[in-house]
C-alpha cells in the first residue's frame, strides 16, 4: 500500500484543516448520508468553500471529495475518481483517501479501503 496509510493525526487535532495540509493530493470519501452531512458542517465551520467561494452548506457535495490546501473544496470529476480509486501520485505528491467517518471517530487507521 501506499505511504498514506503511515499518516497519524491525534484524535483530537482532526479537522480538514490538517488533512489539507498534508503535502499530498487528499480525497475525502463520504460513505453516508451521515458522514457527508457531518463533513459539510465540519467545511462549513472551518471555513472551507468551493473554488467559486460558495460554502458547502449551499450546494451538495458529492460522496468523494477532494479537499486543498487553499481551503477549498472541489468534485473530483472523472479524472479525480480515477485517481481516488487507483493512482498513488498526482504530480509529485501522493495520493491520501480519507474515509471520513473513521476520521472523526478517532480510528488510527482512518485511510479509506474499498
Amino acid at each position: 500500500m501506499s505511504k498514506s496509510n503511515k499518516i497519524h493525526i491525534s484524535k483530537e487535532d482532526r479537522t480538514l484543516a490538517k488533512l489539507a495540509g498534508l503535502d499530498a493530493k487528499v480525497y475525502v470519501y463520504c460513505g453516508d448520508r451521515k458522514t457527508l452531512q457531518k463533513f459539510i458542517e465540519d467545511a462549513d465551520n472551518e471555513y472551507f468553500h468551493y473554488g467559486d467561494g460558495t460554502a458547502l452548506s449551499e450546494r451538495k457535495p458529492d460522496g468523494i471529495m477532494s479537499v486543498n490546501q487553499n481551503r477549498t473544496v472541489n468534485y473530483p470529476g472523472y479524472v479525480g475518481t480515477l485517481a481516488f480509486h487507483h493512482a498513488e501520485m498526482v504530480g509529485e505528491r501522493p495520493v491520501v483517501r480519507v474515509d471520513y467517518r473513521k476520521y472523526i471517530a478517532g480510528y488510527k487507521n482512518f485511510i479509506y479501503e474499498p
